[in-house]
């Protein structure tokens, strides 16, 4: 007898958001029948990040976030559940955790927006970044420190009834299969989850299906990414590789099968950051 699907499926906004419309996109969301969404803590995901962790160009120190810019995407998000019945899943968060001098901004913004989040409900932080790969060696300090500050926003985050996960990335500090182990193996996972993303695990020639399987118990939330024609290309070509779902390699039946299995009940986020297309168009192609 088939299992019950326990988990249900939102929308990322960011294929609005990067375009500079996201308002564009709640009613789009809401009338094709989604009701999760998730969006970028920053009105431009911290444009500093973006451009660094992306490899598009060297930048200067990150932009801080104003009042305006907060109260500004509060207001958006209010008007996507009063207007259009939508609700906020989680909010995704760039940082660089181990800079000392970055860190208390970094962690101080996280937190505030934590707050945010459970104003709405939702149930996730989801954190990215790290310190720069590929600057130097990674060490055994270097993880710890990651780590830590990771476990200092969970440990922050549980408090509040919101579960912080860390979302392996390209060109971010975890983004391979090996330092994915790595981390696992001294993170405190009572504090921090998983968030899996299998279109940026492929890329760097990771087995999505073999990473859940591994790490389903501490998997609390999931993007469902494709990708495809990625062999050979470096730097952000990479990223113009994302695609619609089923258009790529990814095996998302595979997926949902352990997801099924292991009775899995968080969300499952389709994503697509830019579309060659529409972000409509692309919407309705990954749900078709």
């Amino acid at each position: 007898m088939p299992k019950e699907q326990k988990f249900e499926i939102g929308y990322h906004l960011n294929t609005w958001d990067f375009e500079g419309r996201p308002e564009e996109g709640f009613p789009f969301l809401a009338d094709v029948g989604f009701v999760w969404y998730e969006a970028l803590i920053f009105n431009s995901l911290s444009d500093y990040f973006a451009r660094r962790f992306m490899t598009l160009e060297d930048s200067g120190p990150p932009q801080m976030m104003t009042d305006t810019d907060f109260l500004r995407r509060m207001h958006l998000f209010n008007k996507a559940q009063e207007e259009y019945g939508l609700r906020l899943s989680s909010l995704y968060a760039n940082c660089e955790y181990t800079n000392s001098e970055l860190w208390p901004h970094e962690r101080d913004c996280v937190m505030a927006v934590t707050r945010f989040l459970q104003s709405f409900g939702a149930k996730i932080l989801v954190c990215g970044g790290g310190p720069p790969v590929g600057a130097k060696p990674q060490t055994d300090d270097d993880f710890r420190a990651f780590a830590k500050a990771l476990e200092e926003l969970g440990a922050f985050s549980n408090k509040l009834g919101i579960r912080t996960v860390y979302h392996p990335h390209l060109d971010c500090f975890i983004e391979t299969r090996e330092q994915l182990d790595r981390f696992m193996a001294i993170v405190d996972t009572d504090l921090v989850g998983l968030c899996i993303d299998p279109a940026h695990l492929v890329i760097k020639e990771a087995d999505p299906v073999d990473i859940m399987r591994t790490y389903m118990e501490h998997i609390d939330y999931i993007h469902f990414k494709d990708a495809k024609d990625f062999e050979g290309l470096e730097g952000y070509a990479r990223y113009l590789s994302f695609c619609e779902l089923g258009a790529g390699v990814v095996d998302f039946p595979a997926m949902v099968e352990i997801m099924l299995e292991s009775d899995y009940d968080g969300l499952a986020l389709i994503e697509l950051d830019a579309s060659h297309k529409t972000a409509e168009q692309s919407c309705l192609e990954s749900i078709d």
